[in-house]
């Protein structure tokens, strides 16, 4: 994930972590479909986890017809201002194709887990980019799980936009998150609940990046090249 050279960024760095929608089928060019700042907790090796606090301003995909099933293809969606409304610790191993994302609500009710099924994350000059696979699971703090969004991955393995041997990872991926859910296995641990940020932390935002590059395609030829996958 880090080249010889690249430079971590520091433990309280306020940075961008982005989803593009990449079409493997090659329907459309890769362009950026969510937008959230996030304050950096840890960059090694072993594990990049990010804050992403209640409050922050980001940038998501919106279907201009809101009954359309995801998903959204070219034409299909803008790229509109929101703000995100829980507290997010999220918990990235480099090389795995998933997410695992520790939850409160705004007043620190601890919520549980969500474990994203995604593309390792690819370092950019802003943050992290990296391609969500739709496919997630549910977990709540009693560790009782659920799928979610299995539709969406059928759709887009009828669509192209996913192919059947990225299916068949994305379900082995999850099918390891969730054996590591049923066992208590970090960071599906109890004490995970009780997790606060420095409170030094700033809320992160984009407002100082122009739009060109907030919204540019750092690497096109990573993302369509299908020997990365």
């Amino acid at each position: 994930m880090t080249a010889p050279g690249d430079t971590r960024f520091r433990p309280g760095q306020p940075i961008l972590h982005r989803t593009p929608f990449v079409p493997e089928n090659g329907a459309s060019p890769p362009i950026i479909a969510d937008v959230r700042p996030t304050v950096v907790v840890e960059d090694s090796d072993a594990l990049v986890t990010l804050w992403l606090p209640e409050g922050t301003p980001t940038k998501r995909s919106l279907p201009l017809d809101p009954t359309q099933p995801k998903p959204w293809l070219e034409g299909e969606w803008n790229l509109v201002d929101g703000v995100w409304p829980w507290h997010t610790l999220m918990f990235m191993v480099p090389g795995q194709w998933r997410a695992t994302w520790a939850w409160w609500m705004p007043d620190w009710e601890f919520i549980g887990w969500y474990v994203n099924l995604e593309e390792p994350l690819l370092r950019t000059p802003h943050g992290f980019d990296s391609r969500d696979l739709q496919l997630d699971i549910l977990v709540n703090p009693e560790r009782r799980w659920q799928w979610k969004d299995e539709d969406d991955l059928a759709r887009c393995l009828d669509l192209g936009i996913i192919s059947e041997p990225v299916a068949e990872r994305v379900r082995t991926d999850g099918e390891a998150a969730i054996a590591d859910i049923e066992h208590g296995a970090w960071p599906f641990t109890d004490d995970m609940r009780d997790w606060r940020p420095d409170p030094d932390w700033p809320t992160p935002t984009y407002a100082h990046i122009p739009e060109d590059q907030l919204l540019a395609i750092h690497d096109e030829a990573h993302w369509t090249n299908p020997n990365r996958l």
